[in-house]
């Protein structure tokens, strides 16, 4: 009874499946000149996101055989290519993270081992055990380590302190010495007058030691001598002094060196070695050059107030 039930109705079936296929067939090429159509307007590129890949993959695997057919999106090669990109994403796993060796030092030590490097010209062993004095325990291999990090060559290799750190760490017991120069009125008409003066770097106190138009080797040792009486009474003896190269100072230096006061130049041509001293000099011409200056008890008097001023 049922197999002659399926002999009359497999004509109806057939029928009705071939029927339903070719709308399916209409369906499906209206569905691709669309497609075209819609291409044609986006242009020749669609950009396109993970999960856009994904659903092209999942419904071109079953007509894998005849999809360049109906592909237009992309290359049928590109589809292939991104199934296998996502085949293998699908075998990786996240790497087990490798067994930790020593402990990070803390960060306080890091900073106070490269402030040490870098303010002296110490090598591995002296800072190790500078940092162990501190209370922190570190390896020659540490800190070796960590002046290669940050571009610190060993002591070796290392020049001593900075002009910089030695001002820093000198500044109370080293004083500079400059001159500067003053037109003034005369009977004789206009004279350059030379004024030395010494500035304390600690304490940025100004002493002005004389002006003349003749800064002779007699007149500068009276100065040295006057200088070094003066500082004795007042701050102590000075350890350094600092002036440029100008011959003017070598019979000062020969007084001041006596008195065990080490002399200390600048290079040639480097006004921002004895920058204190620079600075003192352009403030008193903030003065200077607004006032007619007569006679040379005129400029002493002026320079008198300047330093009191500044001083005070």
């Amino acid at each position: 009874m049922k197999s002659r039930f399926y002999r009359t109705a497999a004509p109806l079936i057939t029928t009705i499946q071939k029927l339903f296929s070719e709308d399916l067939a209409k369906e499906n090429e209206f569905l691709r000149q669309e497609n075209k159509i819609l291409r044609s307007k986006l242009g020749q590129r669609v950009p396109l996101t993970e999960t856009d890949r994904r659903t092209l993959v999942r419904y071109g695997l079953p007509i894998k055989d005849r999809l360049w057919e109906v592909i237009s999106i992309v290359r049928p090669e590109t589809r292939l290519v991104w199934n296998c990109r996502m085949t293998r994403q699908k075998w990786t796993f996240e790497r087990t993270p490798k067994r930790p060796g020593r402990p990070l030092k803390a960060k306080a030590t890091e900073e106070l081992a490269l402030r040490m490097a870098e303010e002296n010209a110490w090598g591995y062993v002296r800072i190790v055990g500078e940092l162990r004095k501190l209370g922190h325990e570190v390896s020659l291999t540490y800190v070796r380590d960590l002046m290669r990090k940050h571009g610190l060559a060993p002591s070796l290799g290392r020049k001593g302190l900075s002009w910089k750190q030695f001002i820093q760490a000198h500044l109370e017991v080293t004083w500079a010495a400059d001159f500067f120069t003053e037109e003034v009125w005369t009977c004789s008409g206009l004279v350059t007058y030379y004024t030395l003066f010494f500035i304390h770097l600690g304490t940025r106190r100004v002493q002005f030691a004389s002006s003349t138009s003749q800064p002779e080797a007699r007149w500068m040792q009276q100065q040295a001598r006057n200088f070094s009486l003066l500082v004795a009474e007042n701050a102590g003896q000075p350890s350094y002094l600092i002036h440029d190269r100008d011959g003017a100072f070598l019979p000062l230096d020969a007084v001041l060196r006596q008195t065990g006061i080490k002399i200390i130049k600048t290079p040639p041509q480097s006004p921002m070695c004895n920058a204190y001293a620079e600075r003192f000099v352009r403030e008193t011409r903030e003065t200077l050059d607004h006032l007619i200056l007569l006679g040379e008890g005129h400029l002493r008097q002026v320079l008198n107030k300047i330093e009191q001023h500044h001083n005070r």
